[in-house]
């Protein structure tokens, strides 16, 4: 097998796009309330603010173009979901479970997913500068794209985390290994890691972004 499709998250598990059923916000409200897991289930155009859908359960679920600003999700459950070209700016997933995701053309900038698992997730085309995924552990996920500038990685546990023409400009990997990591074709400038830079061990960087770190190495490189 191609080793790098090895790396590749999985993708979710859906059922037939005909057995989808249309869902709405006050599904959403109904299924918390009665504690209900969500499955094979499609929303389509839901706007939501401030709304509370915390210790939610979904299974086998599509969001296309939805809105949810400053939503608490927190210690939810989302396995084989799918969200297209949705906002969840300033959303709290804050010690939730994510499992077979993708997040295709998404925004969640400043959204809150500390704590959280996150295995076999994609962010492809997506928004998520100042973003916070502090003390989260990262298993086979895969950012193409994507823009996490200003962001939160700190004490992280990653395994299998692949970038791709990202932008982690000023985003803070403090006790984060960043050991295998290809950042090579990514934006880096303004990393925070500790004093001691153990955080760029192993890193995969290309020669003009080795020159930039080598500044927090206190190396001087000088011209031919």
């Amino acid at each position: 097998m191609d080793p790098e499709k090895k790396k590749r998250p999985l993708a979710p598990i859906f059922a037939e796009e005909a057995d989808f059923i249309p869902g709405d916000e006050a599904f959403l409200r109904s299924c918390q309330e009665e504690e209900e897991r969500v499955r094979t289930r499609v929303f389509a155009g839901v706007v939501c603010e401030g709304e509370d859908f915390s210790h939610m359960r979904f299974s086998g679920v599509k969001f296309r173009n939805c809105h949810f600003w400053s939503c608490s999700f927190a210690h939810g459950e989302f396995t084989d979901v799918l969200f297209e070209r949705c906002d969840f700016s300033g959303c709290d997933f804050d010690g939730g479970y994510m499992e077979r995701i993708v997040f295709d053309s998404c925004k969640g900038v400043g959204a809150k997913l500390t704590g959280t698992v996150l295995k076999h997730l994609s962010l492809e085309e997506c928004h998520f500068d100042d973003a916070n995924f502090d003390s989260s552990r990262l298993e086979h996920v895969q950012i193409v794209r994507t823009r996490l500038n200003n962001g939160n990685l700190t004490a992280c546990r990653c395994r299998q985390v692949s970038f791709s023409g990202a932008g982690l400009k000023n985003t803070s990997f403090f006790k984060t290994s960043m050991r295998g990591m290809d950042l090579s074709d990514s934006e880096i400038g303004g990393l925070t890691v500790s004093d001691d830079n153990r955080e760029l061990s192993g890193v995969i960087v290309d020669l003009y972004q080795a020159a930039e770190l080598a500044k927090k190495l206190g190396i001087i490189i000088k011209d031919a």
